[in-house]
């Protein structure tokens, strides 16, 4: 029978609320509005040859099986590690903090090697923030080390620039204008007013010459350039991305040093450009639970610090059982360090096959959040975000598989 819906998108942080569907027997036949990722990621929502089944050992079981494996393990365990959930939602993420707590375990995900720290500092009140829709009343949108055309298609057509009641390519006197910060040229800068092009890891050299320009001293001609372009700006929105994370290697003190100079010329908001599209939610999670962003471990109380993130327990093997969920770190990880965890018991939890979920101890299938398993997810703003599915559940769902699984841990 055929019907039509309107859902949110899961592919980015984006979270997109108007996606049209038509379906037709429980499959979805057309979408509408939805970017190239968007398109991809609900199309391929039923494509079963990518779609996890439930393993132990690489032996087909049933769901309960399955729990029942990852359950022992984790309970066999003395130093588990759970990673992941940045694909999940608010109530998944919940179930994960509350299993990590009763494991006294490390929990971390995918934020503790990109923007985590920035999210910690917009949470702390350290960075000033606004909601997508704000955009629209800004004159100064700067996409800082983000390439959106690629990460988030939708972002300039229907949060930014082309959404601003402002924008017109005709008239003698822009009233909004487009920047980017970028080591190269890219498809988001192309379209921009202006572009200040950078060296790789010279994004801590632009911010300093910034700050002696606005304090009048003698600065190199970029930092004219984008002083005189702040100086002009009633509200600037700045889209700070990876390529300004990985500069400044995480060490956003000069940063924020020179958005509050900037603030006292005109309002400014920093937004970061996340990528999955609820790790936002897995660091106010975790923040509102622990007082942290990630890498925390229960085993002793409450802790955070390096030593608990994923990839120094990689590289440390410190821990003994790892739960992942919604997430493929093995894709990235050398083969070398990869290697060195075998024999360390692996449980997957996921929707889909990934380099991680293969030669795991325990994979899980999961229902798609979104698409079969309904939830609540965190925009890239800070905006809470009702999902909706449009199709009926073929797995159980990240919440319910960890709620069960939980249900049977021994600790």
């Amino acid at each position: 029978m055929a019907s039509t819906a309107t859902t949110v998108c899961t592919a980015c942080s984006c979270l997109c609320d108007d996606i049209g569907l038509q379906l037709e027997d429980d499959i979805i036949r057309r979408v509408e509005n939805a970017c190239r990722k968007g398109s991809s990621s609900l199309y391929g929502a039923r494509f079963e040859q990518r779609r996890s089944r439930h393993l132990v050992e690489g032996r087909e079981v049933g769901a309960d099986e399955a729990i029942d494996r990852a359950a022992a393990e984790l309970s066999r365990a003395r130093r588990p590690l759970i990673f992941g959930l940045d694909n999940s939602s608010l109530e998944a993420q919940g179930a994960g903090i509350e299993l990590a707590r009763r494991l006294r375990c490390v929990i971390d995900d995918t934020s503790s090697f990109c923007q985590g720290n920035l999210v910690g500092q917009i949470l702390s009140g350290a960075l000033p923030s606004c909601t997508l829709p704000e955009v629209k009343t800004s004159d100064l949108i700067l996409y800082w080390g983000a390439n959106p055309h690629h990460s988030h298609p939708r972002h300039l057509s229907k949060f930014t620039i082309y959404a601003h009641p402002d924008y017109t390519e005709l008239g003698a006197v822009r009233r909004v204008t487009l920047a980017a910060v970028e080591v190269r040229e890219s498809e988001t800068s192309s379209v921009c007013h202006r572009v200040f092009r950078i060296l790789p890891r010279a994004d801590r050299d632009l911010i300093s010459a910034i700050g002696k320009g606005m304090a009048g001293q003698e600065t190199s001609a970029d930092g004219k350039r984008v002083v005189d372009l702040f100086r002009k700006a009633k509200f600037t929105v700045i889209f700070a991305g990876l390529g300004l994370t990985y500069s400044l290697d995480n060490d956003y003190l000069p940063f924020i040093e020179m958005v509050k100079q900037l603030s006292s010329w005109g309002r400014v908001a920093v937004i970061p450009m996340v990528g999955h599209y609820n790790m936002r939610g897995f660091n106010q999670s975790l923040h509102k639970a622990a007082g942290h962003v990630n890498k925390v471990s229960f085993a002793d109380g409450v802790s955070s610090g390096d030593q608990f993130s994923f990839l120094e327990q990689v590289r440390n093997r410190s821990f003994d059982c790892l739960m992942v969920i919604g997430s493929d770190p093995f894709a990235s990880l050398p083969k070398s360090v990869s290697s060195a965890l075998e024999g360390i018991p692996r449980i997957v939890i996921d929707p889909y096959q990934s380099a991680t979920s293969e030669g795991s101890t325990v994979v899980i299938g999961s229902a798609v959040t979104g698409v079969e398993a309904a939830g609540t997810a965190v925009r890239m703003d800070g905006a809470e975000v009702k999902l909706l599915p449009p199709l009926a559940p073929s797995r159980p769902g990240d919440e319910e598989i960890l709620r069960r699984v939980m249900e049977k841990v021994s600790r």
